[in-house]
């Protein structure tokens, strides 16, 4: 009897701890064989997925199908608030145990007391009583036990209603029963479900899956916010050139590229923030970022380049006449005139005081030459 009681309360400790990790079941039948072992974690995203030794001749297959963020919350969710129900009923076992334990100290010693002798009336009862309360309380540990169990699977299913399943098109065929999880695809902290389909060679199929939270080796992107150029408004001549600068924003962006665009190429040209002002009129150089597509302007007014001094002109202005040394051009009202540049005669280069020094000096020979004519004269 005693032996007998001892294997239910072992049997019904095997069922707790067995029970305690919620396993992430799914709608498939999963491994019933239990032929497939997968590693608690998936280092750098890879694991080695072991078949058991009965499994001769076999094909391996694997997916990692990503659990969206918000389906992974939800599924840690569940699982933490049915943890905490699960300490409950857990606690309230592991006193029922204690219970039934005493109870059953009791109980053997009523046993083996009534059997030693069993014409004694009293000994009779208090063993009589103290079965009764031994197999009430067990009644009351195995309740406690399939509380547990149910609420377990009651979790269990929850959370197994939102695992994504594998997609038929997307085996990978595992190399040495190794499964990887592309890393590089994604940043930050992501939640896969791994899938493994186990084709013996009499073709008999066996699914398995295993949930990995991994971190991901790609990049994070900075995405930009803003683009602004160095100036709002320019004004250049014809033939001229001004380089417009933009910044992007933040300055870590990871995409910095921009395009450039003339809205008036038939005044003012663009390339790479270089503009070229074409001819007279106003433009407008629009830069866009590549990345969120924000944008900056800049009004370009180009104007007509302005005479050079010595140019011939066309339309009336000074025109240098090399026949006869001199410039003619025209004044403000329209008539000839005229002109020199620089205190020089056109074409000449001689200074109008070297000229005024030779009259002096001519005027002085003269009058020095006019004293001593009058001179020998009077003598």
């Amino acid at each position: 009897m005693k032996n007998t009681k001892n294997l239910i309360v072992i049997f019904l400790v095997i069922i707790f701890a067995l029970s305690f990790n919620i396993s992430y079941a799914h709608s498939v039948d999963l491994d019933p064989q239990s032929l497939i072992s997968f590693p608690m974690i998936a280092w750098g995203g890879k694991g080695s997925v072991t078949i058991s030794s009965s499994v001769t001749d076999y094909t391996l297959y694997y997916q990692a199908v990503a659990i969206p963020n918000a389906t992974y919350t939800q599924m840690v969710t569940i699982r933490e608030e049915g943890e905490l129900e699960l300490d409950i009923l857990d606690s309230e076992y592991d006193a029922l145990k204690v219970e039934l334990e005493n109870l059953e100290t009791i109980y053997d010693e009523a046993l083996e007391n009534y059997n030693a002798n069993q014409e004694d009336e009293n000994l009779k009862n208090a063993y009589e009583e103290a079965k009764s309360n031994y197999e009430a309380k067990l009644a009351q540990y195995k309740a406690k036990a399939t509380e547990y169990n149910t609420k377990v699977q009651e979790i269990s299913n929850a959370i197994k209603e939102l695992i994504p399943e594998y997609v038929e098109s997307n085996w990978n065929q595992a190399t040495d029963n190794e499964f990887v999880i592309d890393l590089t695809t994604f940043s930050g902290t992501q939640a896969f479900a791994v899938w493994v389909k186990l084709v013996e060679a009499n073709e008999t199929i066996h699914y398995d899956e295993m949930i990995y939270e991994v971190e991901g080796t790609k990049t994070e992107e900075v995405k930009v916010t803003s683009v602004s150029l160095s100036k709002d408004e320019i004004s250049i001549t014809e033939g001229s050139t001004y380089t417009l600068n933009a910044t992007v924003s933040p300055s870590d962006a990871t995409n910095k590229s921009v395009t450039w665009k003339s809205d008036n190429e038939d005044v003012a040209t663009v390339e790479n923030g270089k503009v070229t002002a074409v001819s007279k009129g106003t433009a407008t150089i629009t830069v866009t970022t590549v990345d969120g597509n924000f944008t900056d302007s800049c009004v370009v007014t180009v104007t007509e380049k302005a005479p050079q001094k010595g140019d011939d002109q066309s339309n009336g202005n000074n025109e240098l006449n090399p026949n006869n040394g001199q410039s003619s051009g025209t004044n403000n009202k329209g008539n000839t005139t005229d002109s020199v540049y620089d205190g020089k005669l056109p074409q000449t280069g001689i200074s109008y005081i070297a000229i005024f020094t030779a009259i002096i000096v001519l005027i002085a020979i003269v009058i020095i030459l006019h004293k001593k004519i009058q001179n020998l004269s009077f003598k």
